[in-house]
């Protein structure tokens, strides 16, 4: 590869993009800082690395990069988390698998299950994976909604599609069906579909994954979250305790080895099953007996060494902050010689060569 062409294209959604639509569409963005620490670590790595942060200047940059051979092209690090589309964190896998570019993180199908906290539920259910119960409320259906049989209140609120905490405050915890019905008239039409789930009274563990089918996958030491005290503005971690300028949580691996272990278990076969690759970050809550149920799972998860629970959980037990950079780049280099790439290898003008 020429000296001049990069091989990590870093496509970020920075927190500081100003733009003509609300701030709350930014809550998961990372931060500059964030980015620029990250970008520091590849180049450290040996890595030369372009910063791109919008549609425009990536379509450009494809463009430009699509005569070199296949194995010579860039690879695209996805932090891009969007806004307003159930389709936002799997645009970039999708394109970058369509014009033959690795790219870190799962692919389109992996990523679309996992912004989707039902689906997410009933794929875990089908594994028999234990997630805490809950049903889906579109924005059409807000008024008129019926509650299944064997669910059971207080139930927690939010939205189906967000993450970092987007659309969740105290109002999240619900009493009763009538308090459930009111709450739902007040939500703008944005944030639908919510997910009402059966509130979990006890401890709450954030795991981490590094890997891939072809890789092989390892799971980190669970993390129990606080927050601390000092920093709390609500009762619950919702978008007013959110930071992109502290952590306003605290792990504590203090897991006990049993729950630990299922914990492990239980993670490893949900990214096994959904065929998942690079970093994963899983969120679990126990009820009332210490028995732990999936929240969710985050496949774009933040990797910010000021404010993010990934890197806290893989430092733990998988590895430094190196390790963990290069991993994500040997999978996704790795993941671009798979099957899935073929089309966009096979299907080409004759003038460009494999």
């Amino acid at each position: 590869m020429n000296e001049g062409v990069p091989t990590v294209l870093v496509y970020a959604d920075l927190h500081e993009f100003s733009g003509e639509f609300p701030d709350s569409y930014k809550q998961e963005w990372e931060s500059a800082a964030s980015v620029e620490k990250i970008t520091e670590l590849l180049n450290e790595l040996g890595e030369r690395v372009e910063l791109v942060a919008t549609p425009q200047s990536l379509l450009e940059k494809l463009n430009l990069y699509s005569s070199l051979r296949f194995k010579n092209r860039p690879v695209i690090f996805h932090l891009m988390e969007g806004f307003r589309s159930r389709n936002r964190e799997s645009l970039i896998p999708a394109a970058a698998e369509l014009f033959g570019f690795p790219h870190t993180g799962s692919d389109a199908f992996a990523q679309n299950v996992s912004l989707d906290k039902n689906l997410t539920k009933i794929f875990a259910d089908s594994l028999g994976i234990p997630a805490a119960k809950g049903f889906s409320i579109s924005y059409e259906d807000r008024m008129n909604f019926v509650s299944p049989k064997e669910f059971a209140f207080p139930c927690f609120l939010k939205p189906s599609g967000e993450g970092s905490s987007l659309g969740i405050g105290e109002g999240s915890i619900l009493w009763n069906e009538m308090d459930l019905r009111s709450r739902l008239q007040t939500l703008p039409e944005e944030y639908f579909p919510y997910l009402a789930e059966e509130y979990l009274k006890g401890s709450e563990y954030t795991i981490s994954v590094m890997g891939s089918s072809a890789f092989g996958y390892r799971a980190s030491r669970p993390g129990r979250l606080i927050l601390q005290d000092d920093l709390k503005v609500e009762e619950v971690y919702g978008e007013k305790t959110k930071s992109k300028h502290v952590m306003p949580e605290t792990l504590v691996f203090d897991c006990p080895a049993e729950r630990e272990s299922f914990l492990q278990e239980q993670s490893l076969l949900l990214c096994k099953s959904l065929g998942t690759s690079g970093p994963v970050r899983l969120d679990w809550k126990c009820d009332e007996a210490g028995d732990p149920f999936l929240l969710e799972i985050n496949l774009t998860p933040g990797l910010s060494p000021f404010y993010s629970t990934f890197p806290i959980c893989y430092r733990q037990s998988l590895g430094e902050e190196k390790t963990l950079f290069s991993e994500i780049l040997e999978i996704a280099r790795l993941e671009g010689e798979s099957p899935r790439f073929l089309y966009s290898k096979l299907k080409t003008d004759s003038i460009l060569k494999k």
